[in-house]
């Protein structure tokens, strides 16, 4: 029951974390900023939440290989899509427009991102003792 729990809330930090990354990019998508720019925010902000969801991995899960779908399969299916529902409702429509737009086209970055993170989170993390 606490891995459970723990994959929850691990799996709705990775959600918030997307709405996070998607504002950062709308933000910088605007016209007249950095627009030219915007490959070198999506990879770079990708490799910054990866550090980030492969520290909390690695110490929040541990060397649990059974909490890669229990964190993913609920990201992607329930979190995910309810935390953009609720992004798109706070914001105006050509703004909603663009994270949409975000959404698709940096959605499997993020999503390789969150795998690559989760793996290596559970490989590079302690085993416990079990003597």
């Amino acid at each position: 029951m606490k891995l459970l729990i723990k994959t929850q809330v691990l799996s709705i930090i990775f959600a918030i974390f997307w709405v996070i990354y998607i504002n950062i990019l709308a933000f910088f998508d605007q016209p007249d900023r950095a627009i030219q720019y915007i490959n070198w925010f999506v990879y770079g902000f990708a490799v910054l939440f990866a550090i980030i969801y492969f520290l909390l991995t690695k110490y929040v899960i541990g060397h649990k290989w059974l909490a890669v779908p229990l964190v993913i399969i609920p990201y992607l299916i329930i979190y995910k899509s309810i935390l953009e529902e609720i992004l798109l409702r706070f914001v105006s429509k050509s703004y909603g427009m663009i994270i949409n737009f975000l959404a698709l086209s940096t959605g499997t970055i993020q999503l390789i991102a969150i795998l690559f993170s989760l793996v290596f989170g559970i490989m590079f993390s302690n085993r416990p003792n079990r003597a």
